[in-house]
This record gives structure tokens, C-alpha cells and sequence, in this order.
């Protein structure tokens, strides 16, 4: 008789991670747990087993290759506050507290899929492309409309996110979010900036069902950094692109004119700062 396969497995390499959830149908992939055990505690999620990949060291760290950081999915926010980009060091220093970014992941972030994690603005400011493996291969998807819905991604079953590739630039680059409190707060918006080659590109978080970012408020945004276009120009095309959530702790409305303040705030640092931003 063939006893069923354990259901916690610590693999060691990416292969054994991926013939792991093979052999565990409806096991949940967890690295820090930062994402998975509040959900387990809430009984939001539930799990048929786990595949930790703790051990997988060939997921974690940060490189730089061919023009751009790759950034192995398992690595520690806490490790991104040291990160060349410097809007992702500023997403990252917000995030939590210093135990969490320890525990808490970017591919975590990102496979949450929810749209007031920190990350997720700037990773789509940034044009970020997401590395993602199954047993047959590897496949290169931008995270632009990888998250289709809260909670819900493009990831195949049987892939794991490997990394996250982000473009490498000279230009400014920027975070900044809204909340109840400075530390440890889920952001009630946020917003992140990369600009160059005299340009300006605007994601948000909370602006939408998932993190977003529109053609409209980044011409807005490049017009008034030239000094083309009023804040009141931006803020009202910020205004009439995004579509934030109404909960207990924000109205639609006050998440629309935060959002729009922050573009400003973030554009007007751009023109200020110029290239020293990254």
C-alpha cells in the first residue's frame, strides 16, 4: 500500500518545489506566511497541505542583468529596502513593520493580488514583467494586467512565480500612500512614479479593483511635469479614471481626491528632484 504524500513539503530547488505541488493537489505555496496565516486565522482561505519554499535558495536575492533588477520571488521585503530602485526602497520601507518586511515576500506580494499592497504600485509603474515556472518551462508575462481581479491572477496551475524582472533606470523614481497611521497600516491609497526621458508614468493602488494606471493621467501628469498642465489638470484626469472602492475606512469620493493629491505631490517632486530620485 502506498502511503499519500505528506502534506508539508520543504523543498530545495524550484524542480522539487514544482513536483511537490504535483503530488499535493490544493496545497497552498507559502514562503514568509505573512499573506497566508492571517487568511488561515480568518478562515478566508483553506489548504489541503503547503509547500514551503523556505529552503529554496535559488528564489531568493536581487541581480542585475541585461538593463534590468531580477528578483527572485521568495526575497524578503526587508531586503528591497536596499534595492537600486528607489521607488521600490520607499514601497518597502512602508510596508509593515521591521518583522513583517523580514517574513513578508515580493512574490507574496504580488500573488495576493489585492490592491493596496505597497508593492504593487510600483512594480507596475515600473513595467515590471513577472518570471513564471511549471514543470515544461518558463514564461515571461507583464505584471500589467496579470492580476485580473482582488485576489485573482494569471498564474496557470502547477506554475510557481520564480521573479520579478524590473526595468532598470536613470530617471526619478518614487512611492507614496495614504493611511490611518504611519506604521503597519494597510494603505487606504497609494500611488508610485517613474519618470524619464522627460516623461512620467502614475500607478495606484486602491484606485480600482486592481492596481492601476491609465494613458490619460500619465499624459496629464507628463504635461504638467513640463510645465504644460496645472495640478487641477491632473488631479481632475486622476479624477475621472479611477474607480476606488467606498468601505469603513474611506469614501469613494475621499479616495478620489487622495489619489489625485498624491499624483501632484509625486510629479512635483519628479520636476524638483530630477534624476537623483534612482
Amino acid at each position: 500500500m502506498l502511503l499519500a504524500a505528506p502534506l508539508f513539503a520543504l523543498p530545495e530547488t524550484p524542480p522539487e518545489a514544482l513536483a511537490a505541488l504535483a503530488d499535493r493537489p490544493g496545497a497552498v505555496v507559502v514562503a514568509g506566511g505573512t499573506e497566508v496565516m492571517p487568511d488561515l486565522l480568518w478562515r478566508t482561505r483553506t489548504a489541503a497541505g503547503f509547500v514551503s519554499l523556505r529552503r529554496v535558495a535559488a528564489l531568493r536575492g536581487i541581480a542585475r542583468t541585461d538593463g534590468e533588477l531580477v528578483i527572485g520571488a521568495t526575497t524578503p521585503v526587508a531586503a528591497l529596502t536596499s534595492a537600486p530602485d528607489a521607488g521600490l526602497r520607499a514601497a518597502a520601507s512602508s510596508l509593515g513593520t521591521p518583522l513583517v518586511r523580514t517574513e513578508a515576500t515580493i512574490g507574496g506580494n504580488v500573488i495576493s493580488a489585492l490592491p493596496y499592497r505597497n508593492l504593487l504600485p510600483t512594480l507596475l509603474a515600473g513595467g515590471a514583467t513577472l518570471e513564471l515556472t511549471s514543470a515544461t518551462g518558463s514564461r515571461a508575462v507583464p505584471f500589467d494586467g496579470f492580476i485580473t481581479a482582488p485576489g485573482r491572477t494569471g498564474l496557470a496551475e502547477g506554475e510557481l512565480l520564480t521573479a520579478v524582472r524590473l526595468p532598470a533606470h536613470r530617471g526619478f523614481a518614487d512611492y507614496t500612500k495614504v493611511g490611518r497611521r504611519n506604521a503597519q497600516f494597510v494603505a487606504t491609497v497609494s500611488a508610485a512614479i517613474v519618470s524619464r526621458d522627460g516623461g512620467a508614468r502614475l500607478a495606484f493602488g486602491n484606485a480600482a479593483p486592481i492596481p492601476f494606471r491609465s494613458d490619460d493621467v500619465d499624459t496629464a501628469a507628463t504635461a504638467l511635469l513640463d510645465g504644460q498642465a496645472s495640478a487641477a489638470d491632473l488631479q481632475a484626469a486622476v479624477a475621472a479614471a479611477v474607480d476606488p472602492p467606498e468601505d469603513t475606512i474611506a469614501s469613494a469620493d475621499y479616495r478620489r481626491h487622495a489619489l489625485g493629491v498624491l499624483a501632484v505631490r509625486l510629479v512635483t517632486r519628479a520636476a524638483v528632484d530630477g534624476g537623483l530620485g534612482a
